[in-house]
């Protein structure tokens, strides 16, 4: 089993911070985010690991090469999206399987449960899921041509929703843009889904979501 970083983007959304580093080597509690991510990967047993670069690539290869010298790290040529860019690992991962995961990710994750739904169902793509709920910040009205048929009040919706962790086996790509939702559309029906629920998961893909992390006991995210 292989791990891949995913670490290409521009991280538009942690502006300004990302005029300076990229997004990979923003920090939250004082450690930058992609080794929080070195580090979940290590202790669920996942020792050959890639970052994938782009965005300050230089500046992304120089930092793993100082603190991480045991990891590999790949250059990108063009921007090819959340899926797209595993294209310039292919040849790294070879015939393996695959964690996947993005850098803007935290989680305690076991991933003894999603890696053996992986291998008993056969799947080429497994995805890494969480349920969400999410309450409106106003009243909801279901009207009937002109009349009200039922009004909920701030009511509360549950998704399934990616966690951004993926384990895949067996997929090919060509060096073209393609987004991960495009991706396991294209492999259904051999696309299992695990619903994380005991995991914590922690985005930091915006400015919010980094004070909000800040403000979080991030020291016991560990399986």
């Amino acid at each position: 089993m292989k791990g891949v970083v995913l670490a290409a983007g521009l991280g538009t959304r942690l502006r300004p911070l990302t005029y300076f580093v990229p997004k990979a080597l923003v920090s939250v509690g004082g450690k930058p985010l992609v080794d929080y991510v070195l580090e979940w990967l290590r202790l669920n047993g996942v020792k050959d690991v890639a970052v994938v670069g782009y965005y300050m690539q230089d500046v992304l290869a120089r930092y793993l090469a100082e603190r991480h010298p045991d990891i590999a790290f790949i250059r990108s040529r063009r921007l090819l999206g959340t899926a797209g860019q595993l294209y310039y690992a292919m040849e790294w991962i070879g015939g393996d399987d695959a964690v996947v995961v993005n850098t803007d990710v935290l989680t305690n994750l076991e991933l003894s449960a999603p890696l053996s739904l992986h291998k008993s169902s056969g799947a080429k793509l497994t995805i890494v899921a969480y349920r969400l709920r999410q309450q409106m910040r106003f009243g909801t009205l279901h009207v009937e041509g002109e009349r009200l048929a039922a009004w909920r009040e701030k009511p509360v919706s549950e998704y399934v929703t990616a966690a951004g962790i993926y384990i895949i086996s067996g997929v090919k790509l060509g060096e073209e843009y393609l987004d991960m939702d495009a991706l396991a559309q294209s492999l259904i029906p051999h696309v299992a889904v695990y619903v994380a629920k005991e995991a914590q998961f922690v985005d930091v893909g915006t400015l919010e979501d980094l004070r909000k992390a800040a403000a979080l006991p991030l020291s016991p995210l560990k399986p």
